[in-house]
């Protein structure tokens, strides 16, 4: 095997080696290491599987070598963290797997740590009775639940009794915190927290949204299928909910930004969730929009084609060096009635409190024209809903940091309510399913701030169905209603 940045299993290595959870993102590090490696695919795969299960897989090679995985240096845990990961997740023959991992030591480590490595993985081999038992028929406390019907089952006990330890068997088997685990069986209960554990540790779909201002999504995914870009065309959720637009979902694909659609901007990336945020908006041709936490520019974009790019949307982000992403987005669609404007200087000069608004100074509130029809407020949050996306994120969060970010969110809101007019609508928005960053939040404000009122609220659980958790791929049955979405909170709230 080559050391070289061509082979994924070290790329993947590498990402593994300089994973730090409150330093790095996971996208970040692939891009860093694995940008020159042909099989870009497969760095994707098992970096991202690697962290989204890496709790389980330090436990089974601790239970397996008996050995504290402190005491294992961490070049060597890595090239285990691997090979286990595609013991249990990849089709690839067990020999293999094992075979490559001692390269992966011998290059990365020594001759002893590799005669190591071979020993603790051929044991682990041992232990696997079968790659696909059926859930119904296995000791849970035997098996890895890998889709909702299957499960890689082992002929000692890896996991906690669900039934006597729900909470302890969910963490264990998804590798999440106890403490949000605990948390979505108060909130949602048993079963739906088992469908959230599969959604967080699922697969997760690219799909495409189609710029309007250029061409319809059917006219996208006869471009992209003319262009030979393995693809769907997606109209409904599964099984009958309509999606607010249709998407194209693309499968096999490579370095996104090297598509000719891509360049020529007829098209953006983002979940079905995130997709359906801004029509509950419903933003109306002339309008001021002003859009707060605007970075990358994702939802920006879309209300300026949802507008027909007919209307004035202001977009800044607190984090400046990333209003250079919307700036690159919008030139690459496009669009021109966005305008970008620097954080500090929003707050100065386009807050329609005192003492900014010379309109309000003079107590012509109604008439106020700095005031926007509608405000976007996308605010930082956990990423509670979209731990499959963001894996590293399940070792940032704690309660206390839950705390922090609905006090931040909280002063968003309020800067919000001080832009929008009368009649004007508020969209808050978060990519988390818990309740104390969504709802209650908003609640708090509206009993803060009597003069406005909560119109719509929408919460979308994260969905299952995508791989490895859907039954139907499983099956190799491939569906046009798909439910292969991240989790999200979106309300309106409306000015008196």
């Amino acid at each position: 095997m080559s050391s070289s940045l061509t082979d994924y299993r070290y790329a993947a290595w590498l990402v593994l080696k300089n994973f730090e959870p409150d330093r790095h993102d996971t996208a970040e590090l692939i891009e860093k290491y694995g940008s020159k490696t042909q099989n870009r695919a497969a760095i994707v795969e098992i970096a991202f599987g690697v962290i989204r299960n890496l709790t389980f897989i330090d436990a089974l090679i601790r239970q397996i070598s008996t050995q504290s995985v402190n005491r294992i240096s961490e070049k060597i845990l890595n090239c285990l963290r691997i090979a286990v990961y595609e013991l249990i997740f990849s089709s690839q023959p067990d020999y293999a797997v094992v075979s490559e991992a001692v390269n992966l030591a011998n290059k990365t480590g020594s001759k002893k740590s590799a005669g190591f490595v071979n020993a603790v993985l051929r044991k682990i081999c041992a232990s696997i009775k079968n790659r696909t038992a059926d859930l119904k028929n296995a000791d849970p406390r035997k098996i890895l639940p890998l889709t909702l019907k299957l499960g890689c089952e082992f002929d000692i006990d890896i996991l906690p009794d669900p039934a006597r330890q729900p909470a302890e068997y969910f963490s264990n088997a998804f590798s999440l915190p106890l403490w949000l685990i605990e948390q979505w069986i108060i909130q949602f209960g048993n079963k739906k927290t088992a469908d959230i554990c599969f959604a967080s540790n699922r697969r997760p779909g690219i799909y495409a949204r189609a710029n309007k201002l250029k061409l319809t999504p059917k006219e996208l995914f006869e471009i992209l299928k003319g262009q030979d870009i393995d693809c769907d065309y997606i109209e409904k959720y599964k099984p009958v909910v309509s999606l607010p637009n249709p998407m194209v979902r693309l499968k096999k694909i490579g370095n996104i930004s090297e598509l000719k659609a891509f360049k020529e901007g007829l098209f953006t990336i983002q979940d079905i969730t995130s997709s359906s945020v801004v029509p509950l908006l419903n933003p109306q041709s002339g309008w001021k929009i002003f859009d707060i936490c605007a970075a990358p520019g994702t939802k920006t974009t879309q209300i300026a084609e949802l507008i027909s790019d007919k209307g004035v949307i202001i977009a800044t982000d607190k984090n400046n060096l990333r209003l250079k992403k919307i700036d690159e987005n919008i030139r690459r669609l496009g669009i021109t009635s966005i305008r970008i404007m620097d954080y500090e200087t929003f707050l100065k000069d386009s807050s329609c409190g005192e003492p900014a608004c010379p309109e309000r100074s003079r107590g012509v509130e109604a008439t106020c024209k700095s005031c926007a029809d509608a405000v976007l407020l996308d605010v930082p949050c956990s990423n509670s809903g979209v731990l499959a996306r963001r894996p590293e994120v399940r070792f940032r969060i704690t309660p206390k940091k839950i705390c922090e970010l609905a006090q931040i969110q909280t002063q968003l809101l309020n800067l919000a309510a001080s832009l929008v007019k009368p009649g004007g609508r508020i969209c808050y928005s978060t990519c988390s399913i818990l309740s104390q960053e969504n709802n209650e939040v908003v609640i708090a404000f509206i009993k803060k701030y009597p003069n406005f009122s909560l119109e719509n609220e929408n919460l979308i659980l994260p969905s299952a169905c995508g791989e490895p958790a859907c039954p139907e791929r499983s099956r190799g049955v491939e569906s046009a209603e798909i439910c292969d979405f991240d989790g999200g909170y979106a309300a309106i709230i409306v000015k008196k």
